[in-house]
């Protein structure tokens, strides 16, 4: 018995490293974009939800308040070297971005949202697009735009975000978080339908050489 218990101790001992470090990787996204919206909330509460007269609320009362009332449109973070380029990594930091602040009870308004619902026989039943001619409006209502870039150096993705006033373009709050590249993070820094791919195979791009 002892025999194979000592084998199995071993083998669960450099195993469970492999497993943390595995997680810890894949979490590493949300765990930025997390970084992000406190710094954003916070920045956010203390410009708009301090307590500068006797209004009767409390201090939560007054930050749930505040967070209802602003609408934020989510815009995909762009290459700090070219913003008219981006990638799959900035769009995901987007979704989790928004999916933080929606938590805290800040709403948001889907840019994406077309004007009828496609079938597709394939993949089923769609609603969100990027054609902006089947787009139901391109028209924004929000208060705030959630904007901003990225830098891709030889191990990390540099994220800066800001959440810019609609009518002012005044910044209402920033927050910064590193993502370090991965096997998991490096196939979503490249759009595949481009030249990009064969950058990405023969290991050359931005950052990367």
């Amino acid at each position: 018995m002892r025999k194979i218990t000592l084998p199995l101790i071993l083998a669960l001992g450099l195993l469970l490293p492999c497993v943390a470090a595995h997680t810890a990787l894949a979490a590493s996204v949300p765990s930025a974009a997390d970084s992000i919206g406190k710094q954003i909330d916070k920045q956010m509460v203390q410009r708009y939800a301090a307590k500068t007269t006797d209004d009767g609320l409390s201090q939560s009362e007054r930050e749930s308040r505040m967070r209802a009332r602003t609408i934020i449109m989510g815009t995909v973070a762009a290459d700090l070297n070219d913003l008219n380029a981006s990638c799959p990594l900035a769009r995901q930091m987007t979704e989790e971005i928004s999916r933080y602040l929606v938590s805290k009870g800040y709403r948001f308004q889907e840019l994406r949202k077309g004007s009828y619902i496609r079938f597709h026989p394939e993949t089923g039943e769609l609603l969100l697009t990027r054609n902006v001619r089947q787009l139901a409006s391109r028209v924004g209502t929000s208060h705030a735009v959630l904007a901003g870039t990225y830098v891709v150096s030889a191990d990390n993705v540099r994220f800066t975000m800001r959440l810019i006033h609609t009518t002012s373009n005044e910044v209402l709050a920033m927050g910064t978080a590193t993502v370090p590249i991965n096997d998991d993070v490096l196939p979503l820094l490249y759009d595949f339908n481009s030249s990009s791919r064969s950058n990405l195979l023969s290991g050359t791009g931005s950052g990367l050489q």
